[in-house]
């Protein structure tokens, strides 16, 4: 005989308006600030109707925010990052939205929700910002132009950091969830996955390798290790 499982329980007791908690007001001791949540919500809502370039549909969603614990990983306990931690993590949330979900008007959105800093950030961090992302221009141009700028981020200011090291970290925390996702797709399939890519073969390898080379001397050592064995498992 089939046990039948027992009935689920009545909820009871249910709080009364005033005792449920605010979900913009964080607890004492909390690592981050509501404006952390904020980004995710809007992040998930305006990437809802995307998905990666796999074959099982995976939401979109899931890459932003991989992109935003890489920054978290591989940026604590780095003095550099230390003052400006969480607006970091919130860029790296973000940092698609103005690219693929409405460009300019987008970057005003942010600014105006979180601020200058993040938006700077995720402007960084966009290589393209024309509303209707079937207009963008070629790829090809579109990479080498961004590739231009970020070795201006990535360039020695006076002190003989880089320009803007907390960009440069985003960027790179970005690489290289695309660079593992693809590498260990390309190890498992071969070279004919790359085939749905703008730059096939030899321009997605170009693009990654040329990328990295850029944001190289901004990065700390652990995060230049890890994009080097994708780098290697890719063949780039």
């Amino acid at each position: 005989m089939t046990d039948v499982p027992p009935p689920h329980p009545q909820v009871t007791g249910v709080p009364a308006d005033d005792e449920i908690p605010d979900l913009l007001t964080v607890p004492e001791g909390a690592l981050y600030s509501a404006r952390l949540p904020m980004a995710m919500a809007y992040a998930a809502v305006l990437h809802s109707p995307q998905t990666r370039k796999d074959d099982r549909g995976t939401p979109y969603i899931t890459h932003p925010l991989t992109v935003a614990g890489n920054v978290w990983h591989y940026g604590l306990g780095v003095p550099i990052y230390e003052a400006e931690m969480e607006d970091l993590v919130i860029a790296a949330v973000l940092h698609d939205i103005v690219e693929d979900t409405g460009g300019d008007n987008r970057l005003r959105e942010i600014q105006s929700m979180f601020g200058p800093r993040v938006a700077q950030l995720v402007n960084a961090a966009t290589d393209s910002s024309v509303e209707d992302p079937a207009t963008k221009p070629p790829w090809r141009d579109r990479k080498e132009q961004h590739i231009a700028r970020v070795r201006q981020l990535a360039a020695p200011a006076g002190d003989g950091s880089a320009s803007d090291p907390g960009a440069c970290l985003v960027i790179a925390c970005d690489k290289l969830h695309n660079l593992s996702d693809t590498a260990a797709a390309v190890d498992a399939s071969g070279d004919s996955y790359l085939d749905r890519f703008n730059g096939g073969r030899e321009g997605t390898r170009w693009y990654y390798r040329t990328m990295f080379e850029a944001l190289r001397p901004a990065l700390p050592d652990t995060l230049i290790e890890a994009m080097s064995k994708r780098l290697a498992t890719l063949g780039a």
